[in-house]
């Protein structure tokens, strides 16, 4: 028993020592950062819109975490994190701005290296993106901006996303932001849910929300297995999106105490079995 206590008290030892090496959650490396994350990406595509009551869709790979391309637990590039943003639906627009409530952005894992996300259509990437594994989901959270506000002409006007649009010849680009709050449930890990729930991203309401989303996308360049006339729903902007935000760490203490729980289990059972 000795022999056996002192392997757990060594392994409580490596978990003491963890928050100041890498922080793996849920098979991703997050680096030795610790109270933050971002997920960054490099490839995203999402629909048009030009009009109230539509709904945005939109997908992606994320290309690297905290700036690590290598972001697999094992150090490598062998696995890959994509996400499927949906469900946000137009509830202001005037032909450069718009306003979004509700939205959910699933973000899924894959064990395999990413795919080019160009090599096919749009449609067959949200199928192959939602076959993954769920790895945690995000919805909207509601927030204002007395600034976008001021400009949009919508005084004291709230939503979970907002975004500029500015026509340069024939080329359209865009810029939102919104705030996503971390849902605990069925979808995803519950360690993922309970890292990335760091409610530290002010409102302006009163109140925080887990992560910050921010993007820019531009129609000169798209999927060529799509087809884009620019009517509404149709995947008409490619571009680049970013999530963050605080993070939950386990204080060294904490690590302790379910270190000294795992030697009482192994203390009990010995117990029982003599």
């Amino acid at each position: 028993m000795k022999k056996l206590i002192a392997a757990v008290v060594a392994s409580l030892g490596m978990a003491v020592a963890a928050p100041t090496s890498a922080i793996i959650v849920g098979g991703i490396d997050f680096g030795t950062i610790g109270l933050h994350s971002e997920l960054e990406t490099a490839t995203f595509g999402e629909t048009f819109v030009n009009g109230v009551g539509q709904t945005l869709t939109g997908y992606g790979l994320v290309t690297t975490v905290n700036g690590d391309s290598t972001y697999c637990a094992d150090g490598t590039a062998n696995c890959a994190l994509y996400f499927y943003f949906h469900n946000y639906t137009t509830t202001f627009f005037n032909g450069s701005q718009v306003e979004f409530t509700g939205g959910v952005v699933d973000i899924y894992y894959s064990g395999a290296p990413a795919i080019n996300l160009l090599s096919q259509s749009s449609a067959a990437d949200i199928a192959f993106i939602t076959g993954q594994t769920a790895w945690v989901e995000l919805v909207g959270h509601t927030f204002t901006d007395p600034i976008f506000n001021a400009t949009a002409g919508t005084p004291g006007a709230t939503y979970t996303l907002n975004g500029n649009g500015v026509l340069t010849g024939a080329s359209l680009s865009e810029n939102g932001e919104g705030l996503l709050d971390v849902r605990f449930g069925a979808f995803g890990l519950p360690a993922v849910q309970a890292y990335l729930n760091g409610n530290a991203q002010p409102d302006g309401l009163g109140g925080f929300g887990d992560k910050t989303l921010t993007s820019s996308s531009n129609s000169a360049v798209l999927n060529p297995f799509d087809t884009c006339t620019f009517a509404p729903g149709q995947f008409c902007l490619q571009g680049t999106a970013n999530l963050r935000g605080a993070t939950v760490v386990p204080e060294p203490a904490t690590l302790a105490l379910l270190g000294l729980g795992l030697v009482g289990i192994v203390i009990a059972r010995r117990r029982k079995q003599a």
